[in-house]
């Protein structure tokens, strides 16, 4: 049953509006050169009729152009739209009643290329984009496989052109699954259990894909039949190339045994996180490109700033354009137990440590949620503070930071703030809900009577204020 939200909060909401931080009540300790836009809110009219209920999912690019998901009550039941702060416009709804516009029955998982077409879901198992004119279906289910058969959708990830990378059972053919590669106009085969794996032998299972610009696609695949039953391999639809595979000795000692899902940058960089054996550490995270590979942090190993890395690498991981990586890690033997490291290719720096103070704040971290990673090596990411520190409880205990290291840390947003009038009660504790480009970050917040609203966040130099 959905909600009812109050008038006065549709009215709170509706505000679209963006406050030098000097005007906006900040948390304390909270830095100037952060403004906040309210994007879209719970109970505002939604462009295409009725009202936006919940909100889950958002993405951002380079233009500050950002495509959200949400739930809406009124005469569709899901839509993604595109906004900035001014203007909002739809995308594609689910339930549409008129017979004359697309039927979806449900749409989501909206993603907005660095041109501003938007590629989104519908269906649970179709795949479509939209530009400025027209949708076209980028993958359906039962469309034709290449080699012969149809596919059944079941993930795919996107690039910044607009290009999907998908997994796919297929039914009809010799292959029983694949990934896949197509722009709506021409499909590739990635790789397929009909064909040979580049290790030897054949392949069992094909995970999830990861892609970059160029169209290199990265995943974990299981064979049988040759010297290794595990690997991560780069495919273009021409060749396959192995990056890491099982039971090759791993950089740093020790030999690969299984692997995390894997990550690609436009280079052809590839960084997963590998369980290890017959050598001093369990697990490791690592980047290669199919010729190089080289161990980013192990378990054992010390870290930055005291005691040293256990076992856990885990998501969210991310690579940039650069070779950089930011990681999330389990500590041992130290005073902290889990940090936030930026790896520059060079040396590994500290983002944040459990038990350390939170910069614009007078609490301490207590553990980490989401992440991201600028090209221009800023992270950013989610925290959570521990009650009863520093004037911290359940009412301020959440915020989001960004900087290249603990040394430039800053504070973006804070639970307990007020924005457009109403006071942030929850950022968002899992992925998809947050993300950033070179100047701002995108969030969903929980307000009071449970509203949502998607807010962007724009930091600003001092050449700014």
């Amino acid at each position: 049953m959905m909600r009812t939200v109050s008038n006065s909060i549709v009215l709170a909401c509706a505000l679209i509006l963006t406050l030098p931080a000097a005007q906006m009540p900040l948390a304390a300790g909270a830095k100037p050169g952060v403004s906040h836009t309210i994007v879209a809110a719970s109970g505002m009219a939604a462009p295409a009729g009725g009202h936006y209920a919940v909100f889950t999912h958002v993405t951002v690019n380079a233009r500050s152009r950002i495509a959200f998901d949400a739930s809406l009550g009124g005469p569709s039941t899901s839509g993604v739209f595109v906004g900035d702060g001014r203007r909002t416009s739809t995308i594609a709804l689910g339930g549409d009643p008129d017979p004359a516009a697309a039927n979806f029955a449900f749409v989501n998982n909206s993603f907005l290329t660095v041109d501003g077409d938007v590629v989104f879901d519908a269906n649970s198992t179709d795949t479509f984009r939209r530009d400025p004119r027209i949708t076209i279906p980028l993958v359906r289910n039962g469309d034709p496989a290449p080699g012969g058969g149809t596919v059944t959708p079941t993930a795919r990830v996107t690039n910044g052109r607009g290009t999907i990378a998908y997994q796919a059972s297929v039914i009809g053919a010799t292959a029983t699954q694949g990934i896949f590669r197509t722009d709506g106009a021409n499909t590739v085969v990635i790789a397929s259990d009909a064909g040979a794996a580049p290790t030897g032998g054949t392949f069992t299972s094909l995970f999830t894909p990861a892609m970059n610009q160029r169209g290199q696609v990265a995943f974990e695949s299981e064979m049988t039949g040759g010297p290794a039953d595990f690997a991560v391999l780069r495919g273009d639809g021409i060749t396959l190339t192995p990056v890491f595979v099982a039971n090759q000795i791993a950089p740093g000692g020790g030999t690969f045994q299984d692997f995390g899902d894997p990550l690609i940058n436009k280079h052809g960089q590839v960084v997963a996180v590998a369980s290890l054996t017959n050598g001093a550490s369990g697990a490791g995270l690592f980047v290669g490109n199919g010729t190089d590979a080289v161990a980013i942090a192990l378990d054992g190993q010390p870290a930055p700033k005291g005691g040293s890395y256990s076992v856990s690498f885990d998501k969210p991981l991310t690579i940039n354009d650069r070779g950089e990586i930011a990681f999330s890690a389990s500590l041992k033997g130290g005073t902290s137990s889990r940090g936030i490291f930026r790896w520059s290719g060079r040396a590994t720096t500290t983002m944040a440590l459990a038990g350390t103070i939170a910069p614009g704040t007078t609490g301490t971290f207590a553990s980490f949620g989401d992440m991201k990673l600028g090209n221009d090596g800023r992270v950013a990411f989610i925290g959570t503070l521990i009650p009863g520190v520093g004037g911290v409880d359940l009412s301020n205990n959440m915020g989001i930071w960004v900087g290249t290291s603990d040394a430039d840390l800053q504070l973006v947003v804070r639970t307990g703030q007020v924005i457009d009038g109403r006071e942030l009660m929850r950022l968002p504790s899992g992925l998809g809900q947050f993300d950033m480009n070179g100047d701002a970050i995108v969030w969903i917040g929980t307000f009071p009577s449970r509203s949502t609203a998607v807010v962007l966040s724009r930091i600003r130099g001092e050449s700014e204020e």
